[in-house]
């Protein structure tokens, strides 16, 4: 028995030293009740655990064997708050401030953490300095100055350089060290005269510090972070037209970049799709989806994320939205044929939806009241009695029955995910606006 007790006493003692902490300070404190901790890996993230949040404070114990790299804390998963640290198998402590995480963040232990961190506010104070002589050089009208600012950004690019170096030296055994090297910006070796040819030098030089063959590199979320600030950073234009075009040859350049790599090649055209979807650019989705994503491997091709993306081509705003058709005393009708409004309002929902019940009342109630506009109401449904009673007093709308409820093509076309959901056209069915609710529905009304 004893030598059962001492097994066990050691087992556990095992079982402790094998876990690391990181613990984590929201200062000042909020509302935030938990914590969710992702791994980051290939662009995507793994749930690893969930922690309580009491009084500002948070804790997770770590698995030895939970592989190192970049982990997210997000303390508001629904609008994307995270703070972002290294983990190597060390001791990790930390606190923020959530309403400005990245510059808010320090760590009083991490030998991992604090060296990345202590890299970037050096090299970021060193580079705003080369980077307020360069605006200044494109500004000078005078040889004299030319020559002095010249010197000037000389000597920072020297001091910068030398920091680089000194911060991969002082990281060789650190993992850090694979994202300090990584991360060194390309700086010319004497300032432009003029912007375009500093922009130009720099996308072409965007890449240059990053080894596509550092798997530390290519397993963290570090190259897709660089490569959507290649596109949507670097390739603004004045107008949608000219950043399209932009956007269309930096993402060129990017696969090229990329290679056969079908990982990141994947993991990269679908932030691309899912940043353009959110946007609604109709144009760049079709880019991406015909020129690369529809290209990979099917293995490697989001059939939901396609169809979600199709869905969105065929109601972005501007477009004519999909007909369909349906039996009226014993005819069809479609929608596109109806006419004799200026405006119409497309609504989904259920009558068994808590949600509906509450809101379709009100809307019936503020709608009707507005004589230029048309309502198709279309009740995703499992059974008719139900949809029936619900509509018996909504004179005012053309009530459409839908039996096939989630699983209608009319949900399918229109990429229906939840109800109620509504879409504003005007007389030629091109839709105008896709409310977020009903509130946001009336405001549009309230205007005009």
């Amino acid at each position: 028995m004893r030598k059962i007790l001492i097994f066990l006493a050691f087992t556990t003692c095992t079982f402790l030293q094998a876990q690391f902490g990181v613990q984590g300070t929201i200062d000042p404190d909020h509302d935030y009740s938990w914590i969710l901790l992702y791994k980051m890996q290939n662009g995507d993230q793994t749930y690893v655990a969930n922690a309580d949040v009491i009084d500002g404070q948070f804790n997770f114990k770590i698995d030895e064997n939970q592989p190192s790299g970049i982990y997210r804390a997000y303390y508001q998963i629904e609008n994307s708050l995270y703070v972002e640290f290294i983990y190597n198998r060390e001791e990790v402590a930390f606190s923020f401030d959530p309403t400005n995480p990245e510059q808010s963040i320090t760590f009083s232990r991490s030998e991992e953490n604090n060296m990345y961190h202590n890299y970037y506010q050096a090299i970021r104070a060193n580079q705003q300095k080369l980077d307020s002589v360069q605006v200044l050089y494109f500004k000078a009208s005078e040889a004299k100055e030319e020559v002095q600012l010249t010197e000037a950004y000389k000597k920072i690019l020297a001091d910068l350089r030398e920091e680089q170096n000194n911060y991969e030296k002082k990281s060789d055994d650190l993992l850090a060290n694979h994202f300090i090297k990584a991360s060194e910006q390309y700086n010319a070796e004497t300032p432009f005269k003029n912007p375009e040819d500093y922009l130009s030098a720099i996308k072409s030089n965007f890449f240059n510090a990053i080894d596509l063959s550092d798997s530390t590199l290519t397993h963290s979320s570090f190259i897709y972070d660089r490569l959507n600030d290649y596109v949507f950073y670097l390739n603004q234009g004045e107008d949608q037209a000219s950043e399209n075009v932009l956007q269309k040859d930096a993402i060129e350049k990017a696969v090229d970049w990329i290679g056969n790599d079908i990982e990141i090649l994947s993991s990269f055209e679908v932030d691309l799709l899912e940043t353009y979807l959110l946007s609604e650019n109709a144009e760049m989705i079709n880019f991406v989806l015909d020129n690369y994503y529809l290209s990979l491997p099917a293995g490697n091709q989001n059939e939901e994320l396609i169809s979600r993306a199709r869905a969105t081509l065929k109601t972005a705003i501007g477009v004519i939205a999909p007909d369909f058709s349906w039996q009226k005393d014993g005819q069809e009708t479609t929608f596109h044929s109806l006419k004799g409004t200026d405006y119409y309002v497309l609504l989904f929902f259920s009558s068994n939806c808590p949600h509906c019940q509450m809101e379709i009342p009100e809307f019936y109630k503020f709608i009707s009241g507005i004589h230029n506009i048309k309502v198709v109401a279309v009740g995703l449904e499992d059974e008719r009695k139900s949809w029936e009673a619900m509509t018996s007093t909504y004179t005012e709308f053309i009530n459409i029955l839908d039996l096939d409820k989630w699983s209608s093509q009319k949900v399918k076309d229109y990429g229906v995910s939840a109800i109620p959901t509504y879409f504003v056209l005007d007389a030629d069915k091109k839709i105008l606006a896709k409310p977020e609710d009903f509130d946001d529905l009336k405001s549009m009304f309230e205007t005009r």
